[in-house]
């Protein structure tokens, strides 16, 4: 299969790095608003490059497109693939509501012939694909509760060629670290621990007190099945960069502080060193794994019903989460959404 990348910033080309390493699926050519960066993807790796979708279609034969613009206009490159019977795989935020809600979006994965695929691409860590499977052990017992941290210095810059502060400008980020780092949280939560959010409550705040007028730092708990509740601490105020982990378990906890790996299921506690290359903001190193899975969805499209479904109750809990920072942290009940595949 040939795709286009459409935006071509970091994350694109940790994008590259992945598809790179798999025989069969390739990019011949990347869509960007920048000259500088159609120059910079064309010289550097040899694609053919268009100003806009419209160009795109006109003269390439694609059979997917991987969405890596900022979030304001993931919907409107969404819709466009689907349109044009591609597959799509877009980055997080996957969803977010539009003038009714998430209907028109569904409505249009429901129609197409292409897969739509959610890039959630931290569940391709190696260490977490590690916790994965050590949580789901029997020897772990049941999921009792978690807590996620993810502590930076800052918000990621973009390309300097183009808007590097977009995730601070609220018109393109659609929100502050709650939109950007808050997806991951969320589908890694599910997917970790097998539990599903029923409620969330949230706070949020500027702790660096800089120019900027979205929030730096949220504080989220989510209340889930069986009484399970998850909390997050977001922070792009910290004084150190750094990504953790904890699951505890009937008979068991696991702990993930960066490439550490410390866990337990019933016997001696076992520690281990896992390279995962957390500090590395295009996370090229994990995108292979997510592109194979990818292939595997376009081989079997019935699989993206459960993405799809994963990717929208995201969404759904960060609109709750908002919505609960402006209530004072307050609990917000959120409806698992209705997700029908055609």
């Amino acid at each position: 299969m040939q795709g286009a990348i459409i935006g071509f910033g970091t994350i694109a080309q940790g994008h590259m790095v992945g598809y790179s390493r798999i025989p069969g699926l390739s990019i011949s050519a990347v869509v960007d608003v920048s000259s500088e960066r159609r120059r910079y993807a064309e010289d550097v790796f040899g694609v053919r490059v268009y100003r806009d979708f419209a160009e795109l279609v006109a003269n390439e034969d694609v059979d997917f497109i991987d969405i890596c613009t900022p979030p304001s206009s993931h919907a409107e490159y969404s819709s466009l693939g689907l349109a044009h019977q591609l597959h799509v795989l877009c980055e997080k935020p996957v969803f977010l509501p539009g003038k009714d809600g998430y209907h028109s979006l569904l409505s249009e994965i429901s129609s197409s012939n292409g897969v739509f695929y959610p890039c959630h691409v931290y569940k391709f860590a190696p260490v977490l694909e590690t916790v994965k499977r050590i949580v789901v052990d029997p020897g772990f017992g049941r999921v009792l509760g978690a807590q996620f941290r993810t502590l930076r210095r800052g918000h990621a810059r973009g390309v300097p060629e183009w808007r590097p502060h977009w995730r601070r400008e609220n018109g393109i980020s659609l929100g502050g670290i709650l939109r950007d780092h808050g997806p991951h949280s969320i589908y890694l939560a599910m997917n970790l621990t097998g539990c599903t959010p029923r409620a969330v409550s949230c706070l949020t705040g500027q702790m660096r007190r800089d120019d900027f007028d979205d929030e730096d730092t949220a504080l989220v708990r989510l209340r889930c099945n069986d009484d399970v509740e998850i909390a997050f601490t977001l922070s792009w105020a910290s004084g150190h960069r750094s990504t953790g982990y904890s699951i505890l378990g009937g008979s068991g906890c696991v702990i993930v502080d960066g490439d550490e790996l410390t866990y337990q299921t019933g016997g001696d506690v076992v520690r281990r060193s896992i390279d995962s290359g957390f500090d590395d903001p295009s996370h090229k190193e994990w995108f292979h794994r997510m592109l194979l899975d990818f292939r595997d969805v376009v081989a079997n499209p019935h699989r993206q019903w459960e993405l799809v479904e994963e990717a929208l109750l995201t969404s759904v809990l960060i609109d709750g989460a908002y919505e609960s920072a402006q209530q004072g942290g307050a609990w917000i009940d959120v409806e698992v959404p209705a997700v029908a595949a055609s």
